[in-house]
């Protein structure tokens, strides 16, 4: 009888040691895995209607390897569109869209919209995360005349817990890494 109290006791005992090891302790803060971003696609719908325009960059076989290919952005001039962007990895099967991701995790990302000077665009409207802190998955871009120029959109990530995004963190703030950064060729004509 004894041994066989014992036999329970240890099992009760070993039991328990696995159920508290494979508790995750609430102090403990995750770590968030680099995500591979092959693609960026930018949706353009023009406000007042017209055809919907996709412009995109990719690097199909992922950092190295062959060269990334990307279209230039060629909007008309005097006119306004609501963007959206859209990140995958096309090396994963099946294809792992990205932007789930951010949308679930908006605290700690926020995308970068730079055009160079003399473009002729303004990105503004971009939504926000739970804090009023731009994210910018959605934006709204307009266009002056016509000009050739070029536009840099980066994603940076804010890790920590919590990340600390701030509106006023600049696009190299070391509070952040970046994801993705790509510099379109753009056009209005």
């Amino acid at each position: 009888m004894k041994k066989q109290l014992m036999k329970i006791a240890f099992a009760a005992f070993a039991t328990g040691l696995v159920l508290t090891s494979c508790k995750k302790d609430k102090d403990e803060t995750e770590t968030n895995d680099e995500e591979v971003i092959t693609t960026m696609k930018l949706t353009f719908v023009p406000v007042g209607g017209g055809t919907t325009l996709t412009y995109q960059f990719e690097d199909a076989d992922g950092p190295g390897g062959l060269a990334p290919v990307q279209q230039d952005i060629v909007l008309a001039p005097s006119k306004t569109y609501n963007v959206s962007v859209q990140l995958l990895n096309v090396t994963a099967n099946p294809v792992d869209d990205i932007t789930t991701e951010i949308e679930e995790e908006k605290d700690a990302h926020r995308f970068y919209y730079i055009p160079a000077a003399g473009s002729n665009i303004t990105v503004s409207n971009l939504d926000n995360d739970s804090n009023g802190v731009p994210v910018g998955l959605t934006s709204t871009w307009t266009t002056t005349a016509a000009a050739t120029g070029s536009i840099r959109v980066v994603l940076r990530h804010y890790p920590g817990n919590p990340p600390g995004k701030a509106a006023a963190d600049a696009v190299d703030s070391p509070k952040s890494g970046t994801d993705i950064e790509v510099n379109f060729v753009t056009r209005v004509q």
